[in-house]
């Protein structure tokens, strides 16, 4: 039941959460067009790749947690295309390419196209907007849950967190949202993990205090049981249609609920981030969940904006523990806390269409994990990693 690192060195979903609000970068304005009858489109994308050096390698016989003997090497991450029709009563966004992320104290991959039911369309949906308030959307997108997102250009860091990487991505549901005045409500219901199973709600809400001082909250929950035959997310190496629950070893996963919230307030060229989240699966002899198994992560994420300056500073720390037999983050029984610092420069001569970014991430385990669960380096025995990362980007 559980992933086995020499095949998933991550969990496939953690390349494909939904964006979230985190923009370290200035994104350009979208290319426009006059489409006739379906109005005036919105077109936007961007690609971007980077070189790596990490410690804590694994030997041959030995990967580590990492799954890999490579301490250098540079890796392809995103490579995207949006179109958008984002006003009037009827409303659409299709999304399309490979598209990856990066958890710190997980392997760099190569991005995939075949992660989801949809194959190489990230999200495909149509909104109804029937009033200013209201608007009712179907098809493929994205989950409300947490801050992050696996676009790395709309966070402050490329590295994800660990609170990141146990949430919902991607799935086929209904969402409705409702805004009043300072408070917007969403729902979702839908298949939870794209496992073709509609079986999970998602919940959010959010209050704006003011311009720079917003809550948001928000939970999911699985409101029966996903099997062991559902499928799961692929990818690049294993296509979604052979992916199932059981052979991804996230039952628990799956079958999972989730609470959280964070809150995001900006102070001049500062803003700060505070995340905490829970999620939990209960005992369930007859998917393999001998006991109760939970995951904690708490994160502070914090952005600076350099006064007339092409150059910016992201930042998160977090701290994380994975509690019971069932796998969260690392290795069952994980814990340990990490932090990553990212300077970005987005040239003005480039008018927003490139970036260059630097990012440095530290992640330390307090407890590798339960007994018999092997940490970082050739021995299987450092509680500590460093990973060095120079990214560049083109965006439209």
């Amino acid at each position: 039941m559980r992933l086995q690192w020499s095949n998933w060195s991550v969990f496939a979903f953690a390349v494909t959460m939904a964006p979230a609000t985190a923009h370290a970068l200035d994104l350009p304005a979208p290319l426009t067009f006059n489409a006739g009858p379906l109005g005036t489109l919105e077109l936007s994308g961007g690609a971007d790749g980077y070189a790596y050096a990490l410690t804590g390698a694994g030997s041959d016989t030995n990967k580590g947690l990492l799954g890999t003997s490579t301490s250098v090497g540079f890796q392809f991450l995103n490579g995207l295309i949006q179109l958008q029709k984002p006003d009037g009563p009827v409303r659409f966004t299709v999304q399309a390419g490979a598209v990856n992320s990066l958890t710190l104290g997980t392997k760099p991959a190569p991005p995939s196209v075949q992660t989801w039911s949809t194959g190489p369309v990230r999200a495909a949906y149509i909104t109804l907007a029937p009033t200013e308030n209201l608007t009712i959307s179907a098809g493929q997108m994205g989950s409300v849950e947490g801050f992050e997102s696996s676009i790395d250009w709309e966070n402050y860091n490329l590295f994800t967190t660990a609170l990141w990487f146990v949430q919902n991505s991607q799935s086929v549901g209904v969402r409705v949202t409702y805004t009043y005045q300072k408070l917007s409500g969403t729902i979702i219901f839908g298949d939870g993990f794209d496992t073709n199973i509609w079986n999970y709600l998602q919940l959010k809400a959010s209050y704006a205090f003011n311009d720079n001082n917003n809550l948001t909250l928000y939970g999911a929950t699985n409101l029966g049981t996903t099997g062991l035959g559902a499928r799961f997310y692929g990818n690049a190496t294993t296509a979604y249609s052979s992916t199932t629950v059981a052979s991804a070893g996230v039952a628990n996963l799956v079958n999972s609920s989730v609470i959280g919230g964070y809150h995001t307030f900006t102070v001049g060229n500062l803003t700060l981030v505070p995340e905490v989240q829970y999620v939990w699966s209960t005992r369930n002899l007859k998917i393999g969940l001998p006991d109760y198994s939970s995951h904690f992560g708490a994160a502070l994420f914090a952005n600076y904006k350099f006064e007339d300056s092409p150059f910016s500073l992201g930042a998160w720390a977090q701290y994380f523990t994975s509690n019971g037999s069932a796998f969260w983050f690392l290795n069952p029984g994980a814990q340990g806390f990490g932090i990553a610092i990212a300077p970005t420069w987005t040239p003005r001569w480039a008018n927003k269409h490139l970036f260059v970014r630097g990012d440095v991430g530290v992640i330390h385990l307090t407890r590798a994990g339960n007994p018999g669960s092997i940490a970082y380096g050739s021995s299987g025995n450092d509680r500590s990693q460093a990973t060095f990362l120079l990214e560049v980007g083109a965006l439209f």
